[in-house]
């Protein structure tokens, strides 16, 4: 566990000094340059001067205009629309969009999250059941619906006509809704397949908004709720994410939503240090809290109020709801750690696959991701709930999970998601049959070296971290899937100070290392395993990114460890 294999990324070192030559920069940033495929005046532009004009028009996206029309009948004959999202962050917020817009255009509009726990994953009947019973004409999803075959149907009974927004894989046969949104239908051209389901839901406001002949401002004040919800789902920032990323944290920084405000400040996150990092491990866990331990309805009440008292109200429930899911997802990863210790060849299988009778359904999915990050194998976390075995799926680079479970297809009860994230049921009697046809899939499947690899990017000197470098940094901003942080690796270290655990759990390494009068403090979360490394005055190399921290109104660079291993070795 944690054996990692540094890498340095191959290097392209004629471009690289070309780069350096006509940009006038120092060989650092012209490597950084060239790998990001920054290499011309052009492209330079183009990636570092963003144009909210290059947004894809909404009309390329099968269907958008079958759903534009629908939307604004409802709107012409006061219909009432139910907005039914998912449970996590992304189907939250898609939600949130989605009922912002329609009240500001003057839609009648409801929202109906499902109960993780009775409920389970998208469209439900119960859904269907409430828009009936509160008179709605039309559903919208978020962030599901693709595969909600039989509720479709179900909905047109009661004569409900339904759009679907979403961007999970289609199943062999699509649902027969007026209209599904979804970049990733097998028969649909849209440029570009990454929009997370709150990315759907924005295009169709945009879309909406267009036709009605608005400004774009109008929708682009929700980019912040995208940008979260594109965080959340760890889907590619390129293309037109990186725009609405990019917006939308600017919309954050000047805090625009209430609810954003609030949960930002029981995060204790100065807004001024936003960035994709941050807002993925301090804020969006609270935003999931919601629905994985009681009713995710209060992201989207958080989301869509002006009342600051009660999104403060909402946003302390989430912290304190956290705080209860951190214990348990805690309890429940050792307990992981324990089985796969006891029971689990992995010199034999390729993936992990886990399970107990009694795990808490609202965190399996942070266990597996935990584990999926430890043991760099894909991995599976499941547990009992009314006869059947629900969980959740995690994967590494170049091994679709999706594609794993549809060959296992005839023996599960339900499957979806991503490549790199899935959910699945399945019957008490088929768990042994599915452990080890999934194996077998994946050992003729999987044929990557397994031992985790940390790729460098740049042998970096200390003295070689200053403030044009990291102004260079914040030009590349927003980090993420796609143009990832770029990762250096500093050898022999031989001057360190001020080594401690720190943190609410004392698993969190800080020192600082020095050379002459350069310093900097390193922080390293959960990486309490490497303490007694530091304490034996050894020198060490240490790969790390480079941060800023706001401390006191101000501001100092901190490198975010990667892993560390004695000079020598």
């Amino acid at each position: 566990m944690n054996n990692f294999i540094w890498k340095y990324k191959n290097r392209n070192t004629e471009e690289i000094s070309k780069i350096s030559k006509d940009f006038s920069v120092p060989e650092s940033i012209a490597t950084i340059m060239s790998l990001k495929s920054i290499t011309n005046k052009n492209q330079s532009k183009s990636f570092f001067y963003s144009d909210l004009n290059f947004l894809h028009n909404p009309l390329l996206m099968l269907d958008m205009d079958k759903a534009i029309e629908r939307v604004l009948v409802s709107k012409s004959n006061n219909e009432l629309i139910l907005i039914i999202g998912d449970y996590d962050a992304d189907g939250t917020t898609a939600a949130s969009i989605l009922y912002l817009y329609f009240k500001s255009i003057n839609i009648d509009v409801e929202y109906y999250i499902p109960n993780r726990q009775t409920e389970g994953y998208g469209v439900s009947v119960n859904s269907i059941d409430y828009a009936h019973k509160i008179g709605a004409q039309l559903i919208i999803t978020c962030d599901c619906g693709i595969t909600a075959i039989e509720q479709i149907e179900y909905a047109k009974q009661y004569n409900i006509d339904t759009i679907i927004t979403d961007h999970h894989k289609q199943k062999d046969t699509l649902p027969q809704a007026l209209a599904i949104l979804n970049p990733n239908r097998n028969d649909c051209k849209y440029p570009f397949k990454g929009l997370c389901g709150a990315g759907v839901a924005f295009k169709l406001c945009m879309g909406i908004n267009n036709e009605m002949g608005n400004n774009l401002e109008d929708v682009l004040k929700y980019t912040d709720l995208v940008a979260i919800a594109t965080t959340a789902d760890v889907v590619p920032i390129i293309d037109e994410n990186r725009l609405i990323v990019k917006e939308g944290l600017k919309n954050i920084i000047e805090g625009n939503n209430t609810g954003i405000r609030a949960l930002l400040k029981v995060s204790k996150l100065d807004t001024h240090s936003i960035n994709v990092g941050k807002l993925g491990y301090w804020f969006i866990p609270k935003i999931n809290a919601a629905g994985r331990l009681g009713d995710a309805a209060r992201a989207v009440k958080l989301f869509t109020t002006n009342n600051s008292q009660f999104a403060n109200e909402i946003a302390i429930d989430l912290e304190n709801e956290n705080e209860k899911r951190k214990l348990i997802t805690m309890q429940h990863e050792n307990d992981a750690k324990r089985i796969i210790n006891d029971s689990i060849n992995l010199d034999q299988d390729k993936i992990i696959i886990l399970y107990d009778d009694n795990w808490h359904f609202g965190v399996v999915g942070i266990v597996a991701s935990r584990i999926k990050d430890l043991y760099n194998r894909p991995t599976i976390v499941l547990t009992k709930e009314d006869g059947f075995y629900k969980g959740s799926c995690r994967s590494i680079g170049g091994y679709d999970i999706v594609n794993a479970l549809h060959e296992c297809s005839d023996i599960l009860e339900n499957y979806g998601g991503h490549p790199m994230a899935a959910g699945l049921s399945i019957k008490e009697k088929n768990l042994k049959s599915f452990c080890i046809r999934i194996n077998e899939y994946s050992n003729k499947n999987l044929d990557r070296d397994l031992q985790p690899i940390i790729n460098i990017d740049y042998e970096l000197k200390l003295s070689e971290i200053n403030n044009r470098f990291i102004k260079f940094l914040d030009y590349l901003e927003p980090f993420g899937p796609g143009n990832s942080k770029p990762v250096f690796a500093t050898n022999n270290i031989n001057q360190l100070s001020d080594i401690q655990l720190v943190g609410k759990d004392r698993d969190t390494l800080k020192f600082t290392v020095h050379n002459g009068a350069v310093s900097f403090n390193v922080v390293g979360f959960r990486m309490i395993e490497n303490y007694e490394k530091l304490l034996s005055n050894r020198p060490i190399n240490i790969a790390y990114s480079i941060d800023k921290n706001y401390w006191n109104n101000q501001c100092s660079t901190q490198l975010i460890l990667k892993d560390l291993v004695y000079s020598n070795e």
